[in-house]
């Protein structure tokens, strides 16, 4: 596409179509977050590349190439459901958890500070515990075993469910709209072991979780003492009961205040190199499978060829030699044609002498078959015939 074909096609974007690509680019934007915090993401920019390639050697013409790319899609969707089936299952879970959002009743400070002292004691005394706040996105799919409690928050509870001498030292607390929600629950491990490096199963757990929900999770370490805090896939040491009071603070604040205007500028001014991405990469989708395929229509000047014409013939006059037609179809297939192969073919093998006046239709002129006439300007044109020795076929 030339750029004043592309000029062109931008200019005719309308209201709908910014709405369409604006869809596509966001769906693609969190498609793309998500792979990313994923170890899918290396897999996703294969797919992109391929995908890249097929749209170049379909733009460039390369008809035997797009053909391959296209069997091999058919197959590729099988294979992307079976990569991603945990990413996918979890997208929609997503949807599903923000259509269905209602009122959540998170900790309130003083439960806030009660989780702080907790925690400080257990590092203290160097009791391990794992203790996970839940944030929007469900965790029964990823939790196994332990015993539902849905008990009020205390400091005593939590130090006695993770007493040494407890069944449900070694599992995980679960706490969900403001409760104590299960304990002694068994959390998948992470795999990425270059974060792991010095933690034990306590920290592999909360991190593995954290890879897999929006949940934040809080790790005791029985061997060294130290608290460590798993989100969005990362390990963080606490270092101050400070610094674990305002990072729990402010994940209450930001699962139970979504809408809020300091999320909201944080979301326009982040990941801006991912977000114009996913806009220009859904603009030439738009532009390869939805402007081209969009009804058009254009003038061409076509001219007039004769054929059949008796050696006792010939043409002195044609007016207008060359007609102004509207051909209508495809925005693509009209700007891919060929000008200079179009013709009005009309056959005089049984003209006379004279004047003869010849309508145009789609009978008599020369286009691709996916393109049709719209009108002629003037839709007709007359032709002066006269005897003579010789003739043949002649164009004007």
């Amino acid at each position: 596409m030339t750029p004043v074909n592309l000029w062109d096609a931008l200019r005719i974007i309308g209201f709908a179509d910014v709405i369409d690509i604006i869809v596509v680019g966001s769906v693609l934007y969190f498609l793309l977050l998500w792979f990313k915090r994923t170890k899918s993401a290396f897999v996703a920019r294969g797919i992109f590349i391929f995908v890249l390639l097929y749209f170049i050697a379909r733009l460039s013409g390369m008809y035997l190439t797009t053909w391959i790319f296209q069997g091999f899609f058919a197959i590729s969707l099988i294979a992307i459901v079976v990569i991603f089936q945990e990413e996918l299952r979890s997208i929609f879970e997503r949807l599903a958890v923000w259509s269905l959002r209602r009122n959540s009743h998170p900790l309130q400070p003083a439960e806030v500070e009660i989780l702080v002292r907790t925690l400080s004691r257990l590092a203290h005394e160097k009791i391990g515990a794992l203790i996970v706040l839940k944030g929007a996105d469900p965790l029964e799919r990823h939790i196994e075993g332990g015993w539902e409690l849905d008990a009020k928050m205390s400091e005593p509870l939590l130090q006695s469910l993770f007493n040494r001498h407890s069944e449900a030292h070694d599992g995980a607390v679960i706490i969900a709209e403001g409760r104590v929600a299960r304990f002694a629950a068994h959390l998948p491990l992470s795999k990425e072991f270059d974060k792991l490096a010095g933690y034990g199963t306590r920290h592999a757990a909360a991190l593995g979780l954290s890879e897999k929900a929006d949940a934040l999770c809080l790790v005791v370490s029985e061997e060294k003492g130290t608290i460590n805090l798993a989100e969005s896939g990362m390990l963080q040491k606490m270092r101050t009961p400070q610094s674990i009071e305002h990072k729990i603070s402010s994940f209450l604040k930001e699962k139970s205040l979504p809408s809020s205007p300091k999320i909201q500028n944080r979301f326009f001014i982040s990941n801006v190199k991912e977000k114009a991405a996913s806009l220009l990469f859904a603009l030439i989708l738009w532009l390869t499978f939805v402007q081209g395929f969009k009804p058009a229509s254009r003038v061409f000047q076509i001219p007039v060829e004769f054929k059949g014409l008796s050696k006792a013939m010939e043409v002195q006059s044609v007016r207008p030699s060359r007609i102004r037609v509207s051909l209508a179809g495809r925005k693509r297939e009209l700007d891919l044609i060929d000008s200079s192969e179009l013709r009005i073919s009309v056959n005089l093998e049984n003209a006379t002498a004279g004047i003869e006046r010849v309508y145009i239709s789609e009978a008599n002129l020369q286009i691709p078959p996916s393109l049709r006439l719209v009108h002629a300007m003037p839709p007709y044109f007359d032709v002066q015939l006269a005897r003579r020795a010789g003739g043949a076929l002649k164009s004007f």
